[in-house]
């Protein structure tokens, strides 16, 4: 007899915790983590963007920016870029390819891409022709003033061609091209009769720009404005709002609160334990 109501008062202890919320210390955290300052080169790091002490939680999983020797850096696609500058109400971000930046005349040469699902171009940039591992043809010569040509070496030179830059390639045999952006002014500069080495390497390192979607922080005003703090789920990379009171799907007053890991009663585990409780009861 006593050994039944033992049992039974153990069954009715464990029900009861699998039915009450999770403590609040992992979400605490979540929400105290996600409000730390982030600060690369000046620049305020705020959602979608996370990295340094801002967990992949604090951010969407595709935005992480590493601050090296206060360089903020992202890699996107495979691609790595310098931060340049991020506007945050504008969901713009303006990139500069790390590999571009170290040496224009690249040896292995490749075409960056973007996830068209996250990110589009900024229409007013322009598309810029990169030919590296060029030489004039055998009987031809380039015209005295060339200055879309950079020098990689005493025998191997590159050329860049853009809208208002053209330049006539029966002239030289190239061994690679890449496709890369620079914005409007700089486009103008490279342009100019007197363009040189020097003014191709401030057009790359002025960079490009580049929207995100939209749809990858439409609620995090929403969760901003119920005291939440933005983030996502890492597991399904869906957008989450930590609040006080645990992580929320939309804002910290929407009433659906996501409990993570295993101790949620909506684990199908949880349910078919729950449900053997609840019979031997």
């Amino acid at each position: 007899m006593l050994s039944d109501l033992h049992s039974t008062v153990i069954l009715f202890i464990i029900l009861c915790f699998l039915h009450m919320p999770i403590s609040l210390g992992q979400d605490d955290e979540r929400y105290r983590n996600c409000g730390e300052p982030f600060r690369c080169r000046g620049m305020d790091i705020v959602y979608p963007f996370w990295g340094g002490g801002k967990l992949e939680y604090c951010g969407h999983p595709s935005f992480e920016i590493k601050c090296e020797s206060n360089i903020p850096k992202i890699a996107i696609e495979s691609t790595r870029y310098e931060v340049i500058d991020i506007n945050t109400p504008n969901r713009i971000v303006t990139l500069a390819r790390d590999d571009l930046l170290s040496s224009i005349c690249l040896d292995n040469p490749e075409n960056a891409s973007f996830d068209l699902n996250t990110f589009s171009y900024v229409s007013s940039d322009l598309n810029i022709t990169l030919y590296f591992g060029c030489t004039v043809r055998p009987g031809l010569q380039l015209p005295p003033s060339s200055p879309n040509r950079f020098n990689c070496n005493s025998n191997i030179f590159g050329i860049y061609t853009l809208i208002d830059v053209p330049f006539d390639l029966t002239l030289v045999t190239c061994q690679e091209e890449i496709i890369a952006r620079v914005n409007q002014t700089n486009a103008v500069a490279l342009a100019s009769p007197t363009a040189s080495m020097e003014v191709l390497r401030r057009a790359i390192a002025g960079g490009f720009s580049v929207n995100w979607t939209a749809g990858i922080d439409s609620k995090c005003q929403q969760c901003g404005n119920s005291g939440g703090r933005c983030g996502s789920n890492p597991d399904s990379g869906d957008f989450a709002c930590h609040c006080l009171n645990g992580i929320h799907s939309n804002d910290c007053n929407d009433g659906q609160r996501d409990l993570p890991g295993n101790l949620s009663s909506t684990n199908p585990h949880n349910l078919l334990l729950l449900e053997s409780l609840e019979d031997k009861l």
